[in-house]
């Protein structure tokens, strides 16, 4: 199916939803200020209202499913946390600015998790996604750069309590257990732009950059797969979408597509636009946020 434009304008990030309905969250440009939407990928129409002086840093704001079955989007602005359920309005905010969000999962409740810099003597904090109380609360040591050289990597709910802290400038993607408090395995990495996704029999994978290849491994250090890319490497992501395990990733001119763990791409799909970000959902609808406008195609 050809690509098609959801939404003009230019697009600086985009998140998709892990599991249940195929729903999606992007962040644009605006007037001055960035704007937050969300989107139903069903209908292909905007599921509720746009959201002024939304963050336009991608560590600034996380989107995904709660255990629970429902969609939240979390971001900071002006020294607070907002957490909004895009289904039914539903809005809470709780004081500070951290410089890292993601979503996990906390003693089978959804929680944001906020990582505090600096680097020598980072904290995080572990809030109910439905409440914004404090489920947990602790210190982690980032290595030898900040917070803001960092982003958080997760696919609730099949990430569970982890969360990947990934870094452009070291070569590990540490995993953090937000139940146990602690660092759970640190994972080889090139630097590049990774995701977590759910594997097709359940146990999440790491899909990174590793020169011209992409590497699908699991998060107990398996040997990785090795995919064949035709191009530099840009964006990627992967989900499960319709019971396939799907990976893409820009490569310069298009969009390459691997179906499964097939060493070959087996979509190109033309892209006339600068790719900023890019995103799986659930029912294998493929979103690219580029600098002219929202695409859609369906891999």
């Amino acid at each position: 199916m050809p690509e098609s434009v959801l939404a003009q304008g230019a697009f600086d990030g985009v998140a998709a939803t892990a599991a249940g309905p195929p729903l999606a969250f992007t962040s644009r440009a605006g007037q001055g200020a960035g704007v937050g939407q969300a989107w139903d990928l069903r209908t292909r129409s905007a599921l509720g209202p746009p959201i002024p002086d939304f963050p336009d840093h991608r560590a600034d704001w996380a989107f995904g499913l709660l255990p629970d079955g429902a969609p939240a989007v979390a971001w900071t602005h002006r020294d607070r946390v907002h957490v909004l359920d895009p289904s039914t309005g539903a809005e809470f905010t709780v004081d500070g600015q951290p410089d890292l969000l993601g979503l996990a999962v906390h003693d089978g409740r959804g929680a944001v998790v906020a990582v505090f810099g600096p680097a020598s003597d980072a904290r995080v904090a572990v809030l109910d996604a439905r409440t914004g109380a404090v489920r947990a609360e602790f210190g982690i040591w980032l290595g030898h750069w900040s917070a803001i050289d960092r982003w958080v990597l997760h696919a609730t709910p099949a990430t569970g309590p982890l969360v990947g802290l990934a870094c452009d400038t070291e070569r590990t993607i540490g995993l953090l257990d937000v139940e146990r408090e602690e660092e759970a395995a640190s994972l080889p990495s090139s630097g590049a732009p990774a995701v977590l996704a759910p594997g097709p029999d359940g146990p999440a994978l790491l899909v990174q950059p590793s020169g011209a290849d992409l590497l699908v491994q699991t998060l107990d250090g398996d040997p990785a797969v090795t995919l064949a890319a035709p191009g530099e490497i840009g964006a990627v992501a992967a989900a499960v979408a319709d019971g396939r395990f799907v990976v893409a990733a820009d490569v310069g001119d298009h969009l390459a597509v691997w179906d499964g763990t097939s060493a070959e791409p087996s979509q190109r799909i033309p892209m006339p636009a600068m790719v900023n970000d890019l995103a799986l959902s659930t029912d294998g609808t493929l979103i690219a946020a580029t600098d002219a406008g929202l695409r859609v195609v369906s891999v």
